[in-house]
């Protein structure tokens, strides 16, 4: 039972991944231009990162 769970957390994860890469990688140009308000932004989507494997 708690495997499917576990497999379940990863799918949902992935969804999250998914959702915001677009709007993670606008992020990330903006803050190698040097825009602060970016960097707090990406701050505030640090658990939608990329899925462990």
């Amino acid at each position: 039972m708690a495997k499917k769970s576990m497999i379940a957390r990863d799918v949902k994860r992935a969804k999250l991944v998914d959702k915001y890469a677009e709007k993670r990688a606008e992020l990330k140009k903006r803050i190698a231009a040097g825009d602060m308000e970016a960097m707090l932004a990406l701050y505030n989507y640090k658990g939608a990162s990329a899925v462990r494997k």
